[in-house]
């Protein structure tokens, strides 16, 4: 409905002027005669985590996210360890075919450069891998949990839109996002779990991360590992992303969102499959 699609445009606005208000909010404390070394960074940090608890605080605050068993259940352990493995495995396999990996050119230099700075201070680090938390929350857990309470949508198609909507916002990393928002509604739709997204989102968020604390002067992942060793990676990724996948369906079975048309429209259109 277009309520619905107002509310996710209000969503991804918030978003946008939550994290101008959090830098512009933290200018002052970093404004100095002197520059000093790190200063940019840690103004960086603070703006983009105090944008980030504001937009925390108005997803609670519009109850755009369930709180119930379900949504923040990690189903069990076999689901937790088939995620941990799907993501470490997807990471590789939408990274090579996004050429997310390739430090050469001048964006991800740029964008390395950033990352590597933000990790290797403390509260930095911190911050890149808790905000995959307040992600998830806007991503699968409001934007997605809308799309699929539409009852002439199509769950396939709510997880489309939804990936679009996260590969869109992630401009020069378009692909291997849109990619990680699939993956990621497709494990919120069967699973209807929300913890299980942020777990996976902070594994494919921890690997880059860990990869330029690691290996500071690699610009390449073909010059850390080698083209035909790189190309086996691929391939083996592939393998394990679609044996993890297998063994997920399985073990969720009847997925656990599912459009009700039988029920109220002040019931949310949804219901939860224990």
């Amino acid at each position: 409905s277009k309520a619905d699609m107002d509310k996710i445009v209000k969503l991804l606005l918030a978003q946008l002027g939550f994290v101008f208000l959090g830098v512009f909010l933290s200018l002052p404390f970093f404004v100095t005669e002197k520059e000093e070394e790190g200063t940019d960074v840690y103004w960086m940090i603070s703006g983009l985590s105090l944008g980030t608890l504001f937009l925390a605080w108005y997803i609670f605050s519009k109850k755009y996210v369930r709180f119930n068993m379900q949504t923040w259940s990690l189903r069990s352990l076999k689901a937790v360890l088939l995620t941990i493995l799907l993501s470490f495995s997807f990471f590789f396999l939408a990274d090579s075919l996004g050429n997310w990996v390739n430090w050469s050119n001048e964006r991800w230099s740029n964008g390395i450069s950033i990352l590597r700075k933000m990790s290797h201070h403390s509260f930095g680090l911190v911050f890149l891998l808790a905000s995959p938390i307040v992600e998830e929350l806007l991503f699968r857990g409001s934007i997605l949990r809308l799309l699929l309470e539409k009852e002439r949508l199509a769950p396939k198609y709510a997880i489309l839109a939804s990936a679009l909507i996260y590969g869109a916002l992630n401009p020069g990393e378009n692909i291997p996002y849109f990619l990680f928002g699939l993956l990621l509604g497709y494990l919120y739709y069967r699973s209807g779990s929300l913890s299980l997204c942020i777990l996976s989102t902070m594994i494919m968020n921890g690997i880059p991360v860990l990869l330029t604390i690691c290996y500071p002067d690699v610009r390449s992942v073909y010059e850390l590992m080698g083209v035909l060793p790189f190309i086996g990676l691929v391939v083996l990724s592939v393998l394990l992303s679609a044996g993890c996948l297998y063994g997920l369906n399985r073990s969720f079975g009847v997925p656990a969102w599912q459009v009700s048309r039988n029920m109220d429209d002040t019931s949310g259109g949804v219901l939860i499959n224990e």
